[in-house]
């Protein structure tokens, strides 16, 4: 029941755009409600954060190497070199999806990675409608924060989920972020 809901939902999403999530609503807050808002990014963010808790320890390199990779980003993007895509969200979502559907925590030389162009690939769809230097800074900034507080607090929430069905219902959680990635991304290069 939830699964098509998913699906339905990203599929709702348009092709990836410098934007506005929020009409209006630019700079710094506007970046901090955009991985929030665009559905790609909120994917990924969940399924990278739920990746992340299956570790018994508190995955402290991983969140540094995804705030690390939003920065790279945004640095790549002031210099010009980026080009936005979502694609690259949807298979970090679909990637990480696969990891928590699996179950086994992933060792550092896995997740770092992971975690890396999860950061990047959201910095590059982030890019704001309004591009000026210190417009686009602020915005990309906000999104670094939020999308960091938002897979700490998951990573963190999935981590404190000790009962064997807890840990069941992410793992199926996962599997149904995988599914619906995966689904989307097909249909993305199809098109």
């Amino acid at each position: 029941m939830i699964l098509p809901a998913v699906v339905a939902w990203l599929l709702m999403a348009s092709e990836a755009q410098a934007h506005d999530v929020v009409a209006g609503v630019g700079g710094f807050s506007g970046g901090l409600l955009h991985p929030l808002l665009v559905q790609t990014h909120v994917l990924a963010l969940i399924a990278l954060g739920l990746a992340l808790g299956q570790k018994k320890l508190w995955p402290r390199a991983d969140l540094i190497l995804f705030a690390a990779g939003l920065l790279a980003g945004i640095m790549l993007i002031v210099a010009a070199f980026a080009v936005t895509t979502d694609r690259a969200v949807l298979a970090v979502a679909a990637a990480a999806g696969i990891a928590v559907a699996i179950g086994w925590p992933l060792p550092l030389v896995v997740s770092g990675p992971l975690a890396t162009m999860a950061g990047v690939a959201i910095a590059f769809d982030s890019v704001p409608q309004d591009i000026s230097m210190q417009t686009t800074f602020l915005a990309l900034l906000g999104t670094a924060v939020s999308a960091t507080v938002a897979v700490g607090v998951l990573a963190e929430g999935t981590r404190r989920l000790a009962r064997d069905w807890q840990r069941i219902g992410v793992r199926i959680f996962g599997a149904w972020i995988a599914a619906a990635g995966i689904m989307v991304l097909a249909l993305r290069l199809a098109a």
